[in-house]
């Protein structure tokens, strides 16, 4: 049940928008009503509009068009995500023949009332010369599904009724506001118009008028289809193929595997990672065991306007071999077909033809997996979010489109035009590229100072991060703090034991269906306990030696298989301890445990050579924690250190903080930081320990 157009949300909004004219709120109001429905819009789609009057600051009134602004996404629009125009010089545009784009653009710049605002949607002159004081446009799924059939016209009309005119495909801009204008003068009585692979358009008088049409016409088209697909022999199968037997495992194997075979190049050779995000909705799934899937969800995208989030093709693989060299060499083998093919479809050229020269990238962005499910690349997680979200109702959509009858796919030309449309492509606005992004972080004693500290620096760095821990109360407060700081979308958490070894290949199993893969891992999970040799406990010592070595153990081995299936080198930096170098009397658990980890590490740097995985040590010490996040092992070694010194808390620090080298205290964003440093691969280093305490000379790496 989709919600309502409610007056009283509306009177709270205007209440809020003093000083602005009356048709903002309840713009705003159904513009947010549109853009929280998937069904209607996805991530930036679809646009609205209001035209108002106000005074000028000469005192003199003048009309002007309130219209969203390319690319800004409406589920939370405010009055900042509209272009504010003069209405009038705008719709003198119609009186040009065929003024070139930039003619257009530098116009509508000039008429911006306010100047800071966004560009203005490519919709805004079929806004501006409808003489409606609103005019909503969405891409719902079903208007589309519609759209797409080969009698489409007929068949919306005996759907939607009296009211609705349908035009042809028209590509947006001033050629489809020409067209719209022209029907509604043609035919005043109309309310909406439905571009055939484009959407629908409603204007009238009122916001909430306008809305409730908008929803009404879609709820025709949803259950016309419903009605249909019951009658359809098409939307079952009679051969079903088997679910994977595990499919996490295979989900993960796909994911990594599409990532590594996807990673670019920089000039000088570096990776240039990328972060793959999958769907496994039971429709999505069973569309993707429809007999003639291959053909149907590499038809294309469901309107023009997806194309420079998802291409206009997805690669299909029906099957998912056993091994994983198979699995290399299937994937590796289609994508090269894509990228190939859909050079020469971007640059006009038929089938067989050599291309010249590309005019962008033609790395594919969607993968659909018989039986797994969908699979999206993006440089950044919201970027293979929103491709994720656009391709997984593509897919259900171009699924029912077939059940249907005769599903006709778009015109590769009119995709073409508006995939390389400067226009449109300027909705993906260039991000700014942190130094970690597009990779993928794991860090274990996530709940612990250092671990969130080290997860704090990689979040700031860009990397997509997954915390582990056992003890789930700290790691939810870490995951809270995290979230808070830097949003859901790349944090994640995962709970398990680091010194049982499935329990780690199913938390990066885990990690590996949510991001893809992973590329940092950072072994930095740890106990402490405090007794001489004469009085340690065996089973305290096999306790500490659990968690400290086998755990280091457990968490590179477990990510050995992800590194090797991606192809694409990694890091592991292991958290040693200053103890390696500089042990201390009754702490031979901790000590003993660390220098083994610490040995394990540099072996592992020269095993992981070869796969281009760089494996450094990183030696803290003092790290107490903050307010935000204490320190496990402080909290048991403090109170001991303390009594045995006769100081207080603040007394200790200090302590610690004298006696190093740079009379520093030493935080978990040092310890963070010198992740990064790793993980950024700015020098050629691999079995290298760096000490982060301030300068102690009996830890001296030597």
């Amino acid at each position: 049940m989709r919600p309502r157009f409610q007056d009283s949300a509306v009177h709270q909004l205007a209440a809020e928008l003093i000083g602005h004219p009356r048709e903002l709120a309840p713009l705003i109001h159904a513009s947010r009503l549109i853009g929280s429905d998937p069904g209607l819009v996805l991530h930036g789609g679809g646009n609205t509009s209001a035209k108002a009057l106000r005074d000028n600051i000469f005192g003199k009134k003048e009309n002007i068009l309130y219209v969203k602004g390319s690319g800004i996404d409406m589920a939370a629009i405010g009055p900042e995500g509209f272009s504010v125009l003069l209405l009038d010089p705008v719709r003198r545009l119609r009186e040009i023949p065929n003024p070139p784009d930039e003619v257009i653009e530098n116009h509508l710049a000039i008429q911006r009332v306010i100047a800071s605002g966004p560009n203005p949607s490519v919709e805004t002159l079929l806004h501006a010369f409808l003489p409606h004081r609103f005019v909503f446009h969405c891409h719902a799924d079903a208007v589309l599904i519609l759209t797409l059939q080969k009698r489409a016209k007929a068949l919306i009309c005996s759907v939607l009724g009296e009211g609705v005119a349908v035009l042809p495909y028209v590509h947006p801009g001033l050629p489809l506001a020409r067209a719209a204008v022209e029907a509604y003068e043609k035919n005043p009585e109309i309310d909406a118009i439905i571009v055939l692979h484009h959407g629908i358009f409603v204007f009238a008088e009122d916001a909430g008028h306008a809305y409730h049409r908008m929803l009404a016409l879609v709820k025709k088209a949803e259950f016309f289809i419903q009605e249909a697909l019951k009658k359809s022999s098409r939307t079952s199968r009679a051969t079903q193929t088997a679910f994977p037997p595990k499919p996490g495992r295979e989900t993960s194997r796909v994911a990594q595997i599409i990532r590594g075979i996807c990673a670019g190049r920089t000039q000088g050779g570096a990776f240039l990672r990328r972060l793959v995000v999958s769907r496994q909705n039971p429709e999505l799934i069973e569309a993707s065991r429809f007999p003639g899937a291959r053909k149907i969800f590499s038809s294309g995208v469901l309107t023009p306007d997806h194309a420079i989030r998802i291409r206009n093709r997805m690669v299909f693989l029906s099957s998912v071999p056993e091994k994983d060299d198979a699995l290399k060499k299937v994937l590796g083998s289609k994508v090269s077909a894509f990228e190939k093919d859909y050079a020469r479809y971007l640059l006009g050229k038929k089938p067989g033809a050599k291309t010249d020269s590309l005019p962008k990238s033609v790395t594919p962005v969607l993968f659909l997996v018989e039986g797994v499910g969908l699979f999206a690349v993006g440089e950044t997680f919201d970027a293979a979010r929103i491709a994720a979200d656009i391709g997984e109702r593509t897919v259900i959509a171009k699924w029912k489109a077939f059940a249907l009858g005769q599903c006709r796919p778009i015109p590769a030309s009119h995709v073409r035009e508006m995939e390389l449309w400067p226009l449109q492509t300027k909705k993906l606005k260039p991000h700014h590229k942190a130094p970690l992004t597009g990779q993928v972080a794991v860090v274990t004693g996530g709940g612990g100072a250092i671990g969130y500290g080290i997860a704090r620096s990689l979040l700031a760095a860009g990397a997509a991060t997954a915390i582990a821990d056992i003890d789930t109360a700290r790691l939810a407060h870490s995951m809270d703090l995290l979230t808070r700081e830097f949003g859901f979308d790349r944090v994640f958490s995962v709970n398990f034991d680091v010194t049982d070894l499935a329990a780690v290949e199913k938390g990066f199993e885990t990690v590996s269906v949510q991001f893809g893969g992973c590329d940092l891992v950072v072994p930095n999970a740890g106990i402490a306990h405090v007794a001489r040799i004469e009085d340690l406990d065996p089973d305290k010592l096999d306790q500490v030696v659990g968690v400290n070595l086998k755990g280091t153990f457990t968490t590179i081995k477990a990510a050995i298989p992800i590194f090797r299936r991606q192809g694409t080198g990694g890091n592991i930096v292991v958290i040693s301890s200053k103890n390696v170098f500089d042990p201390g009397a009754a702490f031979s658990a901790y000590s003993a445990s660390k220098a083994a980890a610490h040995q394990m590490a540099k072996i592992a740097a020269m095993e992981l050579s070869e796969l281009g995985v760089r494996v450094n040590m990183i030696n803290p010490d003092a790290v107490f924690g903050d307010e935000n996040v204490g320190s496990g092992l402080w909290e048991l070694v403090g109170p001991e250190r303390m009594r045995s010194r006769g100081l207080s808390p603040q007394g200790l620090k200090d302590y610690y903080r004298q006696r190093s080298l740079l009379k520093v205290q030493v935080l978990a964003e040092h310890v963070g930081n010198a992740v990064v440093f790793f993980a950024s691969e700015k020098t050629p280093t691999t079995g290298a320990s760096l000490p982060v305490d301030g300068g102690i000379p009996a830890a001296f790496p030597r």
